[in-house]
């Protein structure tokens, strides 16, 4: 079974929302892309997709 985590800063009109460790902008989480982190878990990336 897969094991889906989610680190989200907070909600802007409804949509999760989180600060990109790099730029500094509060992002939508669709801005972010996710990461294997083996043994079936998967997380969003900390960095935004502009950053990376």
């Amino acid at each position: 079974m897969v094991k889906v985590t989610i680190n989200a800063d907070g909600y802007n009109n409804g949509m999760v929302t989180r600060k990109c460790p790099h730029c500094g902008e509060e992002k939508s989480i669709d801005d972010f892309g996710y990461r294997n982190m083996g043994n079936d878990n998967i997380r969003n990336q900390s960095w935004c997709k502009e950053c990376r």
